[in-house]
Order: C-alpha cells, then structure tokens, then sequence
C-alpha cells in the first residue's frame, strides 16, 4: 500500500514514546493522525474516524490493557491493521497478541527498518510475520505473569485457593492426579515459588485471576 494511502495512530500511555514513534515515521513520509495516551479515548477516535487504517499499540496499559483492546478495535473495524510495540518480548504475550488479532508485533527496541517492513507485511500477504527477536524473561510483574499462565493453569489456580487436593482437582477438571501434579510444577516455576502456599501468595499479590483474559 502506497504510503499517502496509510493514516496511523499511535495508542501509548508513555507520551515521549507515542510522540517519538509519531516523528520517526512521519520523517519516514508516513501520515500520523494522531497520538494518545488513553485507551478508552482511542476507542472513541476510531469509531469517530473512518479513515483510520493502521494502529501501534502498546501492550501494556492502565484502563485496557493493549491485548483487550486489539479485539474492542477489531469489533469496531475488522479491516484496520494493529502492529503491537512494546519492551515485552515473551513468546507468551506475542503469541496471545497474534491470537488475538494483532497483525503484528515489534520490541520498542526495533530499527525504523524493522517499522518500515512490518509496515508492509501487513498490507500484504505476509501478515503476521514479525521479526524473531523475542526471548524467555524472568517475568515478575502482574501483567505478564497473567500472560505466562495458561486458562488450565488458572482453573487450577481457582481450587488450589479453595484448598482442594490434587485428587478433588483432578475430579472437579476430569483429568488425573498426576496431571493435575504437573500443571502444578508448572505453576510453580512460571511464578517463581516452591510450594501452594507460595502460589497463593503470588496470586493474590498479583491480582492474577481478576484479570481479564
């Protein structure tokens, strides 16, 4: 697609980034319409502006969070393309943004190089391919560590604070005791502890479960 035929907005809480990322691709003759900070205000721009084709997203944000908010602007118009851009470079958050239906996803590490030809993936045939620059992390914080554990996991998780054996979990989720001991191992190493008392702790700490998936 022809650069005039591409109208850009930056959705990112850390303005110096949104209007640093605004300037590298406007010195690069794309056409940025707008930057902001606020998800639920961004939703509102879309709605109120047809025109709109192209979206850079931050993954995490207050409010709405980058990864919800791909399947809000997806309902509104199907048709525009999301590229992600955030510090975040776990092949688990990747992942559940593509799911989800990002068309793409860039470290805020990336070259304008690796802007331009994401750029171009995505009006092309090549959607979703996305530079392989992703690596496992000592994850700590609530945002990804939400993004780390599978919905088994969190089922799991549920009746673990209930302060069920493995046996009733294994009951309760018609699988066997043994894979009930696995996905707690499991558990346990995502969130960094040594035992159900420590999975409690992380949890609640955390807010895991009250998150939205």
């Amino acid at each position: 697609m022809n650069h005039n035929n591409i109208n850009i907005l930056i959705i990112d809480d850390h303005k110096i980034f949104g209007e640093g990322l605004c300037s590298l691709l406007e010195n690069n003759d794309y056409r940025v319409s707008n930057v902001i900070q606020d998800p639920r205000i961004a939703l509102t721009n879309i709605k109120d502006n047809q025109n709109i084709n192209l979206i850079f997203c931050d993954v995490n944000m207050p409010k709405i969070d980058g990864i919800e908010l791909i399947k809000k602007i997806k309902n509104i118009n199907s048709n525009i393309r999301i590229i992600m851009v955030s510090m975040y470079t776990d092949k688990n958050i990747i992942n559940k943004a593509l799911k989800n239906g990002a068309d793409g996803y860039l470290s805020k590490n990336s070259s304008i190089e690796d802007f331009t030809n994401t750029i171009s993936n995505v009006f092309s045939s090549k959607k979703n391919q996305t530079p392989k620059f992703y690596e496992q992390e000592n994850i700590k914080d609530d945002f990804s560590l939400k993004y780390r554990l599978t919905n088994r996991e969190k089922e799991i998780i549920k009746q673990i604070l209930e302060q069920k054996s493995n046996v009733e979990i294994g009951e309760s989720l018609l699988i066997s005791k043994r894979t009930v001991e696995t996905h707690r191992k499991n558990i346990m190493l995502k969130l960094d502890v040594k035992n159900s008392i420590g999975i409690v702790v992380k949890t609640l700490e955390n807010n895991l479960l009250n998150l939205d998936t």
